[in-house]
């Protein structure tokens, strides 16, 4: 197995990966605190899941990176977690902020976190749709995984609900994702 390095340079702690790879706002860029312990994924990685964090929306980089400190301090302060439970999060503003990132394990789906990424889109989506900017953004990022070698080129893409008994990504968004090429009914 042969592992492509992802080549990324961070300008004033805003990631950008190659043109087929969207900015990725790093842990110093939202304002977060650096992980415990970290185990790591082997790549490549079969299985891209997706959450949403029931929590308020935000629509400016201020206020995710809000959102974003918030859950990661309730995360590691309250639960004991290492760090944030998701790899990745997408505000409303269409950012995608680092979590655990590419290659370290997450705390998203119990039984999957050692073979999976875990993206979460920022705010409830049980009764309304995510933007068309957050499900872009959540795409190219899985698009990126798979072109840097990271995500298997098959991967599949599945919403937390069809693993464990929660209602995450919530209806709509649970809908949305189901016309993505990677989504997968079956695991």
């Amino acid at each position: 197995m042969i592992l492509r390095l992802l080549t990324i340079f961070c300008i004033f702690h805003i990631c950008i990966g190659d043109e087929d790879c969207p900015a990725i706002l790093s842990k110093a860029a939202w304002g977060g605190k650096p992980e415990k312990n970290v185990n790591y994924l082997i790549v490549p990685i079969p299985y891209v899941i997706i959450h949403h964090t029931v929590t308020p929306e935000c629509t400016t980089r201020r206020a995710c990176s809000n959102r974003v400190i918030n859950m990661q301090s309730h995360h590691m302060d309250t639960l004991g977690w290492h760090d944030i439970g998701f790899s990745f999060l997408i505000g409303g503003d269409g950012n995608i902020y680092e979590g655990t990132g590419w290659t370290k394990e997450g705390a998203h789906t119990y039984g999957y976190n050692k073979k999976s990424l875990g993206i979460a889109f920022i705010g409830n989506f049980e009764e309304k749709d995510a933007s068309q900017k957050m499900l872009d953004a959540a795409h190219k990022l899985i698009r990126c995984g798979i072109s840097e070698g990271i995500l298997r080129e098959n991967v599949r893409v599945v919403a937390a609900r069809q693993i464990q008994a929660t209602a995450s990504p919530g209806f709509n968004l649970f809908t949305q994702i189901q016309s993505w090429p990677e989504w997968t009914s079956n695991l």
